[in-house]
């Protein structure tokens, strides 16, 4: 498998700044002009301090980010010299800056969850006699959520359990690079915001027993594991709490609809850049109570089942459905997710499946739990295969036009009814020249292949019918599609 590589540019800070540092930089005697000298003359200089405090982000006119190094003149210096460089994989770092500057600051492009190595050597000044400095001043720099590394080995959630904030602030919980871990019980976050990631380039792997399963009731982050869901008997990997804080009912949020008939999550649950091997049911259930879920989304992921739909009927990849009961003690039938994205995924399932789908929700109508009937689902640059080959690929997704499904650049092979999904109301961004279908175990819907994706057989590499294998970069599979529209869509990670 390729790795993905993120591309960079090099911002070159802003004109104000730039002209009001060059200013004092000129003040302080960089240049020996007639007007001004420094009295540091015949020296050895040394390199800038940096901290924390030295650096800033600056947004960009396009939305993007930077990061702006900044620091106090050195007096008699003749110049910078500034590098940064990705470190994310110190084996392999991906220089951004290499450079030398006459100011007093420099700038480079940032991105989420991303290690930096910076460093600033002060240059020397002939006219001056001063010497540049030794050696630079090299500092680390990181844009992860500051965690608690959890040692290999550890019981997950008893080390959780022990060490977790009761604080509204993000939280993080780190795994060691490449390590084993176990979760033997739930691992329930409760009402704290909090991300449980690992290594971006050598995930730790992560092995659910019987009674495992990942739980929250507040915004939660979940990046670079690797899962082995083989063993697992809970119905979703990831769930909602099953005994969440009465603040959550709906009755609480102003202007929602579903008063004592549900809960609500405002804050994304996130799943990035993980591997899930053998799923028996769901990788998103929302579990024993009713839920409205704002804003769920999986980005650059592989998601492997195992699932014949024989233990849980009302399942799906994701799910609201179920003997879901309500804040009021009642059985509900209100659980929904009112923005689903899943973006540049595989998603798989080793076997046939007449019973369950991809997209389940209780609640096709918005505004019975939340504050309008808006909403939207996702599908972008996936590679979807066998999910579900007997059955249609949604159920209950809204069908009115203040609900918008967008599905786009995906290959759906041994899929049916992608209209059960698409419903015919909504509002619709699918364009079917970017989607293919293929019809294994039934024939291509005849709706499907004439208004959401054109009829093609992607001629995968293959093989993809086996368990991903965690211990490979691959998994051991290779859905690199060879037709002619499927070749150019689909999961980036097979280009």
């Amino acid at each position: 498998m390729k790795k993905m590589t993120f591309k960079s540019r090099l911002f070159g800070g802003f004109v104000g700044v730039a002209a009001a540092l060059f200013a004092v930089s000129c003040a302080q005697g960089f240049d020996d002009n007639e007007t001004w000298r420094s009295d540091v003359t015949g020296a050895q200089l040394e390199s800038p301090a940096l901290t924390e405090a030295n650096f800033s982000t600056r947004v960009n006119a396009d939305g993007s980010e930077s990061v702006q190094v900044s620091w106090d003149v050195v007096p008699g210096a003749g110049g910078y010299e500034c590098y940064a460089a990705i470190v994310d994989d110190p084996e392999n770092p991906v220089e951004l800056v290499n450079q030398t500057v006459d100011g007093t600051s420099f700038s480079f492009g940032k991105l989420d969850d991303t290690k930096y190595e910076v460093r600033v050597r002060t240059l020397g000044n002939e006219k001056l006699d001063n010497t540049g400095a030794a050696s630079a001043t090299v500092v680390p720099y990181s844009t992860l959520v500051p965690a608690q590394l959890i040692p290999a080995g550890q019981d997950i959630v008893a080390f959780v359990e022990a060490n977790i904030l009761d604080q509204d602030k993000e939280q993080a919980f780190e795994l060691e690079a490449g390590a084993a871990y176990e979760i033997n019980a739930p691992l329930d976050f409760g009402k704290r915001l909090v991300t449980f990631r690992g290594d971006k380039v050598n995930r730790p792997t992560v092995t659910f027993g019987y009674d495992g399963v990942i739980r929250t009731s507040a915004g939660l982050k979940v990046k670079f594991i690797n899962f082995d869901c083989e063993s697992m008997n809970s119905k979703g990997v990831i769930e909602c709490s099953e005994n969440p804080d009465a603040s959550l009912d709906a009755a609480n949020f102003p202007g929602y609809a579903g008063a004592g008939k549900a809960y609500i999550l405002q804050d994304p649950i996130l799943i990035q850049e993980c591997n899930f091997r053998q799923v028996q049911r769901c990788l998103f259930f929302t579990g024993r109570c009713a839920w409205g879920i704002e804003d769920l989304r999986v980005t650059d992921c592989v998601v492997q089942l195992s699932n014949d739909g024989t233990t849980f009927g009302d399942a799906a990849v994701f799910c609201t459905c179920g003997e879901t009961y309500a804040p009021n003690g009642s059985q509900s039938w209100s659980g929904a997710i009112r923005n689903l994205t899943v973006k540049n995924s595989t998603l798989y399932n080793l076997k046939d499946n007449s019973k369950n789908r991809m997209v389940r929700f209780w609640s096709n109508q918005m505004g019975r739990i939340f504050d309008s009937q808006y909403g939207s689902a996702t599908f972008e640059n996936c590679t979807i295969s066998k999910i579900m080959n007997d059955k249609e690929f949604g159920n209950n997704t809204p069908n009115r036009n203040e609900y918008t499904i967008t599905f786009n650049n995906n290959i759906c092979y041994d899929v049916f009814r992608l209209q059960k999904f698409i419903q015919s109301n909504c509002t619709k961004n699918v364009d079917m020249t970017t989607n293919t279908i293929w019809g294994v175990k039934n024939p291509a819907d005849d709706t499907d292949k004439s208004k959401y994706a054109t009829e093609e057989d992607p001629q995968f590499v293959g093989p993809t019918d086996q368990p991903w294998d965690l211990s490979k970069a691959d998994g051991g599979v290779n859905f690199k599609a060879t037709g002619a529209i499927s070749s150019t869509i689909g999961d980036p990670r097979w280009k």
